[in-house]
């Protein structure tokens, strides 16, 4: 067991997951995994790595959130307005 960024590099290299996922095998707020990922995303850039994020997605119409640059989920879809939102998925290649 290292630190958290440690783990949680750990757990990314080795499958694809999401913030809720990551907080709750982390044993840590879903909020401070954000925060984590941002910091990750640029040690690994520094080594020739690369965080891949699977884009949000609505459920109700299926628009796929490719532009987004915030790590969190969005509150609702600009298109359709509805707040039914698959979160985004992490992973290190």
């Amino acid at each position: 067991m290292g630190t958290i960024r440690q783990d949680l590099l750990k757990l990314l290299k080795e499958e694809t997951l999401d913030a809720k996922d990551i907080s709750q095998l982390l044993s840590i707020r879903e909020k401070e995994v954000y925060g984590h990922l941002g910091h990750i995303a640029r040690s690994i850039a520094a080594e020739g790595g690369r965080l891949i994020i699977n884009p949000c997605k609505c459920l109700a119409c299926g628009y796929l959130f490719k532009e987004r640059k915030r790590f969190s989920r969005p509150g609702k879809c600009p298109k359709c307005r509805e707040t039914r939102i698959r979160p985004p998925t992490y992973h290190i290649r």
